[in-house]
């Protein structure tokens, strides 16, 4: 066994303990760790591919074992409930890994994959191809190993977030996405371009509808929060600010 195989058997994951029980990983910053040789190098053992709008990387159920690394652009994650509605486990960005792949030991996805914005680039990998990359380009082990015990620290914070109140959780999703996939204009102010539904962002919160639009509708009135589905300008401070309000009262 190579040192790349010993790596990766100690890397392996078990499904995700989250609600949604959905593998990926955020806010990887991985490129960032990469040369533009080390790019082309895993360019040319797994070429990317081009999504459009709408259209689905895989459906809930179909083989595993590929890792998809998105390079630009949107992409959801999400499940159908027992009643039929969609519920949105999370949105993917650059730089973002999803998949059942084979870190994970799970023999299918767990949801369905769907290219969010106008267009996207993703690269899928697998254990083949990982370790070919690997071959050419060491340092990639590392930063996913690295990557890994981040992802340890990000699923603790979101456990302790599922015990805040309903309004905190949805401005802390609302927050996230802003700081992932905005940009900002001003101090403390950004601009989301983010094709979600308020059924959606609350099913991020894991809220109801009522209360992602009730929500949505309140930051608007103070205008933390202005625009519409798409086209969203995002008071971050302001947010900041009305969490820790929030966070005070529930344990007054």
């Amino acid at each position: 066994m190579t040192l790349t195989q010993r790596l990766l058997s100690l890397m392996r994951l078990r499904p995700t303990p989250v609600p949604g029980g959905v593998w990926h990983l955020s806010g990887t910053r991985w490129s960032a760790g990469l040369t533009e040789e080390d790019m082309q190098q895993i360019g040319a053992v797994c070429p990317p591919r081009p999504y459009r709008k709408g259209e689905r990387i895989y459906h809930v159920g179909e083989p595993g074992g590929t890792l998809y690394i998105l390079l630009d652009g949107h992409v959801k994650l999400s499940r159908t409930g027992l009643l039929g509605a969609e519920r949105v486990i999370t949105v993917c960005g650059p730089d973002d890994f999803f998949g059942e792949s084979f870190l994970t030991e799970m023999p299918t996805t767990q949801a369905d994959a769907t290219c969010l914005s106008d267009r996207a680039m993703i690269c899928p990998i697998t254990q083949e191809q990982f370790l070919e990359i690997t071959r050419r380009v060491p340092a990639v082990a590392l930063l996913l190993a690295s990557i890994l015990a981040t992802r340890v620290h990000q699923l603790q914070t979101r456990l302790e977030s599922l015990s805040q109140p309903v309004q905190v959780r949805l401005a802390q999703v609302m927050l996230d996405l802003t700081y992932r996939f905005g940009q900002e204009r001003e101090a403390g102010v950004y601009d989301l371009h983010l094709e979600l539904r308020h059924d959606e962002i609350a099913s991020l919160a894991h809220a109801s509808r009522v209360s992602a639009t009730q929500a949505i509708s309140a930051w608007r009135a103070q205008e933390l929060v202005l625009g519409t589905r798409g086209q969203y300008r995002v008071n971050v401070s302001g947010l900041e600010r009305l969490i820790e309000r929030l966070q005070l009262d529930a344990v007054q």
